[in-house]
């Protein structure tokens, strides 16, 4: 750790040395001269305090980026951020499409659909996105983004434990007409079209429409399935749409009234919809003669995701130094699909008397059968305006969350033709949220040049499972072995039904097996549970010079309990954050440096983990997905951010993150790497995992930019750019491998085998990922033209890592991981109006 942190300083001050020379060789004029003539860093607004100030007297670690940046650096969602922003990683989830956000080391891989909640809060025009799968938005027409770390929850709600992003679309302008549009081709048969037009009706109303397309093949070949005598080759999938394909578009059209000085209404509606395919775990380590970008599949990728939501913002200002403002939204989040869960680590073979070996259990569909989201949030703010000596703000918040999904698994020996092994349907037909706050904060201006700020938040979240079932096989009576026999031929789920309920389909799929009895059941999911905090805020800050701020905060974040299937709660998560940063401008505004250290203590960390019942010959008999509450975590870490404009020609970026995280006491039930407990073996599947590091931490990481105009006289400009994103080893789960040195405490299995999977399935090397590209802009700057190239050099990037196999079913270990894409390229034509 030492070592990065000596080699993250050595590079900043070598840069620092580079660009005070440049400045001293290129002095500013005697008369300053606008921003855009003396190549300054712009004034940046931000609206993290809710109220909108300038981004370098903004005393909280905070990134922003503009629609033109987040094009240079070729972001389209919410992972693009993640090269760019301190502490920020990212996983992704394949059948539900969504991603999860890991921020300072917390974070939760299961927070994707009504199974979990997010500990990073996205809001988009300061309404709440609660569903993870509306964080894949293509970011498009953009005002900015604002990346908060650290918990927000004072002002943002709910979620925001360990820090939120805010996505603030670009608003109607009153001022003129104008309109852009760009098309994008490259790599994979890439092809998209973006655009937006921006129209003054009247001298108070008007309106901008945008929209965006983006589509292309997946980057995963079909491998060829296996021969022999037995085995239904037609069984496997050999062509058609590839998994890791996308096929995104999205339109939103937004309204400004402003009928006098004192009030403003925008109203945005927006709609998206994805039609690609999910991503495939892929083998770490690929069967000889198979390409590393390929997988034996046998379910066919399906996906058909939307959203829809409505925005409001509406404020007016009761005198010349209060406001009231009416926030409120309105999303539906839903679609369906179908993909592969097993990813072909152990394909159907043929023993040497020419039987067919099925490995047990090895072949998996998971089917979201629907699923529907619906959100609604209410929020009135009353705040003062204008300069006061104390700047406040109180409000309430109201939202509530509807959930709706079915959710099928099949699973079979061997492959989509072996025998029947398992099934089972997860209805929720009704599983709710509503959260209501009280909040307020206040800055006092001590004098002009320390500020301290108070903040204060009650929350109170009721969740409830009404009418929840699952449907699962029972398996034969001990003994049966007609019924055993003739279950190897059952159908499963697949296909059946769609908005039956539970009982419908259960007397469906009894209706097969009506021989040996009722072999399918009904388990019950209702449930309710209600939780409260009050979370604050408190910090000073002050300007210690005309161009330096620094501050120090205390603050504390909330994420209420959870309701699980079986009629069970999970407790609450709370952290406290301690912080010191600061925030100067350098060498006559040509340049920021913005730094923060924080401490963060967290309390009953909610862990995702996986139980699977068996019966003694090994045959699935349950399979469930609980949430259990580690002691809690520590994290603590040093960030920091540098902009400069070394010349007129010159611009670097440099962020970095040094952390270091640790888990104070994880018993994992996790039986997909060990044993499940027993009654002879009460510990047997048990491990402590005290002392491990958190998922998505690199101890450090670092994104550095450059890029160069050079000046073609009257043909305009040619600008190339650089970009290099270097992370040292993480862990992409809580297990940190399968370590020896792990076992012979009071919780360890005696059965397991010291180091039985080795100790790096779980852990992503460290890597250096590059960017390029090379822009060309007339003289005129009425369009421009981009060739770009990301991941030019084709790192294997692993965003998450799973186990097949291992010692539930007698099968050695494949370890498997989603990837991030591979070296991709394209160009870019844009043309401004």
């Amino acid at each position: 750790m030492t070592r990065h942190i000596l080699a993250a300083s050595t590079a900043l001050a070598a840069t620092l040395f580079v660009t005070s020379t440049a400045f001293a060789q290129d002095s500013a004029p005697a008369t300053p001269a606008p921003a855009a003539d003396t190549g300054q860093i712009q004034e940046i607004t931000v609206t993290a305090t809710k109220r909108e100030t300038s981004l370098q007297r903004t005393p909280i670690a905070i990134s922003v980026f503009g629609q033109d940046q987040l094009n240079k650096q070729q972001v389209k969602d919410v992972t693009g951020l993640a090269d760019f922003v301190p502490s920020l990683h990212f996983s992704q989830q394949g059948d539900q499409a969504a991603i999860t956000l890991t921020m300072r080391g917390i974070g939760n891989d299961s927070a994707y659909t009504e199974v979990a909640d997010p500990e990073v809060a996205i809001y988009v025009d300061g309404i709440y996105s609660p569903r993870a799968q509306g964080a894949s938005v293509l970011m498009y027409d953009m005002e900015r983004v604002e990346v908060l770390r650290g918990p927000q929850g004072t002002l943002f709600g709910r979620n925001a434990t360990v820090g939120a992003i805010s996505l603030v679309s670009a608003k109607p302008q009153l001022d003129d007409f104008h309109a852009s549009v760009e098309a994008v081709g490259g790599s994979y048969n890439r092809f998209g079209v973006r655009g937006m037009i921006n129209v003054p009706v009247t001298d108070t109303f008007a309106v901008r429409a945008a929209f965006v397309t983006d589509r292309h093949d997946g980057y995963i070949d079909y491998q060829t399935p296996p021969a022999g005598v037995g085995i239904n080759q037609s069984a496997f999938v050999t062509g058609g749409k590839k998994y890791y394909a996308g096929d995104q578009k999205s339109a939103r059209i937004s309204a400004l009234w402003k009928p006098n000085d004192r009030f403003t209404w925008n109203l945005s509606g927006e709609y998206y919809k994805d039609t690609g395919s999910p991503i495939l775990s892929l083998m770490q380590n690929p069967r000889p003669g198979q390409k590393f970008w390929s997988a034996l599949v046998d379910t066919a990728p399906q996906q058909n995701r939307y959203s829809v939501g409505i925005r409001s913002n509406a404020s007016y200002d009761l005198t010349d130094h209060i406001q009231v403002a009416y926030i409120a939204g309105w999303s539906r989040v839903g679609g369906s699909g179908d993909s592969d869960a097993d990813a072909g680590a152990y394909p159907p073979s043929l023993n040497t008397d020419g039987s067919i070996n099925l490995p047990n259990d090895q072949f998996g569909e998971n089917r979201t059968v629907y699923s529907r989201y619906d959100f609604q949030s209410h929020e009135i703010q009353l705040k003062s305006t204008g300069k006061n000596t104390i700047d406040w703000i109180l409000g309430g918040y109201y939202s509530h969350e509807k959930n709706q999904i079915r959710f099928d698994v099949d699973q079979r020996n061997g492959y989509r033709d072996g025998t029947f092994n398992w099934a089972g349907s997860f209805i929720q037909a009704d599983r709710e949220i509503d959260s209501r706050a009280a909040f307020g904060q206040a800055i006092w201006h001590v004098n002009n040049w320390i500020n301290l700020t108070g903040g204060i938040r009650y929350t109170s979240d009721k969740k409830q499972d009404v009418g929840g079932r699952n449907v699962t096989f029972a398996g034969c009576p001990t003994g049966n072995d007609a019924c055993a026999a003739a279950i190897k031929n059952l159908p499963g789920i697949f296909g059946l039904g769609g908005h039956e309920s539970a009982q419908q389909l259960v007397d469906q799929l009894n209706a097969q097996t009506a021989q040996f009895g009722n072999l399918w059941g009904i388990s019950n999911n209702d449930v309710k549970g209600t939780w409260d905090k009050v979370t604050w805020l408190a910090r000073a800050d002050a300007n210690i010079t005309d161009t330096t701020l620094v501050y120090a905060s205390v603050s504390t974040g909330f994420k209420s309990g959870n309701i699980e299937d079986g009629g069970r709660t999970a407790n609450p998560e709370t952290l406290t954050n301690y912080e010191v940063g600061s925030k100067i401008r350098l060498f006559g505004n040509h340049a920021t440096l913005n730094l923060a250290a924080y401490y963060e203590d967290f309390k009953g960390y909610q862990v995702n983990q996986a139980i699977t019942t068996r019966d003694a010959d090994g045959n699935i008999t349950g399979s469930q997905i609980v949430t259990t509450n580690a002691k809690g975590a520590k994290a603590y870490g040093f960030e920091a951010e540098f902009n400069a404009n070394i010349t007129r020609a010159d611009r670097v970026q440099l962020s970095a993150t040094v952390q270091k995280t640790k888990l104070d006491d994880l018993i994992t039930v996790d039986n997909r790497l060990y044993l499940a407990p027993t009654g002879d073996l009460p510990l047997q599947g048990l491990e402590n995992l005290k002392g491990n590091e958190l998922a998505h931490a690199p101890r450090f990481s670092m994104t550095g930019s450059y890029e160069h105009d050079i000046d073609l006289g009257d043909h305009g400009t040619l600008t190339p750019r650089a970009t290099v994103h270097y992370e040292t080893r993480s862990w992409l789960s809580y297990f940190n491998g399968d370590d020896p040195s792990r076992y012979g405490g009071p919780n360890t299995d005696p059965n397991h085998v010291s180091g039985n999977f080795g100790t790096s399935f779980d852990k992503q090397k460290a890597y250096a990922k590059i960017d390029l590209s090379m822009t060309y802009t007339p003289a005129s700057k009425a369009f421009s033209v981009e060739a770009f190239g990301q991941n030019v050099t084709n790192k294997k990037i692993r965003t998450s890592a799973g186990v097949g196999g291992g010692p539930n079913v007698g099968l050695a270990p494949v370890f498997l991981s989603n990837y991030e894409a591979p070296a991709t390229w394209g160009v870019r034509v844009k043309a401004n109006f």
